[in-house]
Formats: C-alpha cells, sequence, structure tokens
C-alpha cells in the first residue's frame, strides 16, 4: 500500500457494512479517506477509530442519489486535498419484493442509487484523476446478483439484479474508455456472494439466514489485494463467494 500512502480515497455508503470496514483499512494504511453517507454521524464516530498517524478519514454527509450532493462532494475534495485517488463505489440499494408487485418509486430508487449514482461518481473521479495526472484505481462492488440469479423458492429479488448487471457493463465501458484516452486508472468490479451486512436483513425466510455467507473484511481485504497489485497490473473483476457448508 506503501504507493497510496497520502492519497485520497472516496468511499461511498461508508457508514456500514463493507464501505465502513474498507474507509476504516484505508485510513489506517495512510490513506486520507473521504467516507461519504447520508448517516454521517456513524461515519465521524469511524474516524475516531482511525489508529494511523497519517491516514484519516473525513465525514461527509452525501445522499448518492442526489446529484447536487454527490457534486458538492467531490468540489469538496478538489478544494480541500486536492482531488480524487481511489473511488470505492459501494452505496447501494435492495428492494426485496417481486417486480410484478414493486411500486415504481423501488424500480427509481434502485436505478438511482445503484446505478445513476455510480455513473456520476465515476464521472468525476475520473475528471480529478485526468487533472492529478497520477495513477488512480476505481472500484464497484458490484454482485453475485450481477453474473447469475440463483434459484430461489421466493424469488424476491426486486430489480436488484437487472441494476447489478447494468453495472457489469458499464465497467466494461468504462475501461474501454480509460484505455481510449489513455488514462493511468484501473477500474475493478468486485462480485461477492451474499455479506454478513445490514442489507441481507431484507430476507426474511429462515432459509436465507442459514446460508454461508462472507465477511465484510472478506471484501475489504481483495479491495486492498487489488490496490497492492503493481501499476502494470490490472485485476478487471473479482468474484468472491462463501465456502459452501451443509445446511442442516
Amino acid at each position: 500500500m506503501d504507493k497510496w500512502f497520502g492519497k485520497v480515497a472516496l468511499v461511498t455508503g461508508a457508514s456500514s457494512g463493507i464501505g465502513h470496514e474498507t474507509a476504516l483499512a484505508l485510513a489506517n494504511a495512510g490513506m486520507l479517506v473521504v467516507g461519504a453517507a447520508r448517516r454521517v454521524e456513524l461515519v465521524e464516530a469511524l474516524a475516531r477509530q482511525v489508529s494511523s498517524g497519517v491516514g484519516r478519514i473525513y465525514a461527509r454527509k452525501c445522499d448518492v442519489a442526489s446529484e447536487e450532493d454527490l457534486l458538492a462532494t467531490f468540489d469538496w475534495i478538489r478544494n480541500e486535498l486536492g482531488g480524487v485517488d481511489v473511488l470505492i463505489c459501494n452505496a447501494g440499494v435492495f428492494r426485496c419484493n417481486f417486480v410484478t408487485q414493486s411500486d415504481t418509486s423501488d424500480f427509481r430508487d434502485t436505478f438511482n442509487v445503484n446505478v445513476v449514482g455510480t455513473c456520476i461518481c465515476i464521472r468525476e473521479a475520473v475528471k480529478q484523476m485526468k487533472e492529478r495526472g497520477s495513477s488512480g484505481h476505481i472500484f464497484i462492488v458490484n454482485s453475485i446478483l450481477g453474473k447469475k440469479i440463483p434459484d430461489v423458492s421466493v424469488p424476491m429479488y426486486g430489480t436488484y439484479p437487472a441494476s447489478k448487471y447494468a453495472l457489469a457493463g458499464l465497467a466494461e465501458v468504462v475501461r474501454k474508455e480509460l484505455m481510449y484516452f489513455k488514462l493511468p486508472v484501473r477500474l475493478t468490479s468486485i462480485h461477492p456472494g451474499m455479506v454478513q451486512t445490514d442489507m441481507i436483513k431484507v430476507f426474511d425466510s429462515a432459509l436465507a439466514q442459514r446460508l454461508p455467507k462472507l465477511d465484510v473484511g472478506d471484501i475489504t481485504n481483495s479491495i486492498l489485494h487489488c490496490l497492492q497489485a503493481p501499476l502494470d497490473v490490472h485485476i478487471d473483476e473479482l468474484t468472491v463467494m462463501p465456502g459452501m457448508v451443509p445446511i442442516p
């Protein structure tokens, strides 16, 4: 992580789960981390846990569904810290329901946060990375549901998988754009299986609760692994799954 020491990272959805753990790990590795979340008080509490003498977490109240909030966050980063070097697009929502029984607001909310918000973050981060003229790294925290839809007895996935499939396509396009413009920016998609976070509380079935799950640290370690790779090594995609154990 030496090459990222003192560099700037933006982590969306930093108030809990993967974003929470990743923000703390990057700060403890010596990075200046901007933790963006609606529940900013949780990020402020996280900032007090940083043990690194150099690393730091800056809490920013930000709703990823709001372009105004996102642009204000990126402006703050440029003015106060000089710009973004690492972007972790982690914020997401899951509306657990049948598509055929969902409200239109659920469709819009899912795509506004999971897809549109990610597009805005990538656009603004690439602008700043280009201005800085140094190496950058973008992460999209996707899902195994962006690769395949498992068979379950009650398929209440809503439009979450559709939004994650959209992110898989987005990643492919942005990688080609980065190559076209000859920018020293890498993009990695992380596809976790089920992770033990607040998001899985939407699942009510006893079976879902008993399925094997990843720990948030497993995903944080995957992100750190990609950041530590030599700059001429591109890890385009990682699928991280929990070990399968018999279900009693």
